[in-house]
């Protein structure tokens, strides 16, 4: 089972609780972090260090928590699962952008875009999806030119590497 589906599964019933009113979010994503530092997910990942202790470093370590991030860093502990805190969090992100009606794109570019290019892009794509989009770029010197734009399960592909992989097929028939 894909640890994604688990995670949505944590994700959908905090989204509830933060729809409800819950102010979780900003706890979520600390103790998250602390979850995604190398020492603890050491730390979660060794069999002989018990579940309580587990999350007992995990909640210290994020700071003051609502009863419910206690009670979820637990019950992960217990289950095995807190190495999925971070996916959780981006997951919970993700639905309150959403919820929002924002949408995110990653944009992969062979060069650096500045304000404008950023925000054509954002715009052409909100026109083409009907809601707002806010770009997450990072640069890739291999596509040698163009971008590649995913949003959720999209990806488009308009990069010159994808497109010399295409004749390079072509060519060889």
């Amino acid at each position: 089972m894909s640890t994604r589906f688990i995670s949505r599964r944590y994700a959908k019933a905090l989204f509830e609780l933060i729809q409800e009113g819950a102010k979780l979010q900003a706890g979520l994503n600390d103790l998250a972090a602390v979850a995604a530092h190398a020492d603890v997910a050491r730390i979660l990942t060794v069999p002989s260090v018990p579940a309580a202790n587990k999350a007992t470093i995990l909640t210290r370590a994020a700071g003051k928590l609502p009863r419910e991030l206690v009670n979820l860093a637990a019950m992960l502990c217990q289950r095995g699962k807190a190495g999925l805190l971070p996916e959780i969090a981006e997951l919970v992100d993700e639905m309150v952008m959403q919820s929002q009606s924002e949408l995110v794109a990653d944009v992969t570019t062979a060069s650096r875009l500045d304000a404008a290019a950023q925000k054509k892009i954002a715009d052409a794509l909100g026109k083409s999806v009907g809601r707002d989009v806010r770009l997450q770029v990072t640069e890739d010197k291999d596509l040698i030119g163009g971008l590649i734009v995913q949003i959720g399960d999209r990806q488009i592909d308009c990069s010159v590497r994808n497109r010399l992989q295409g004749l390079r097929k072509a060519i060889a028939g």
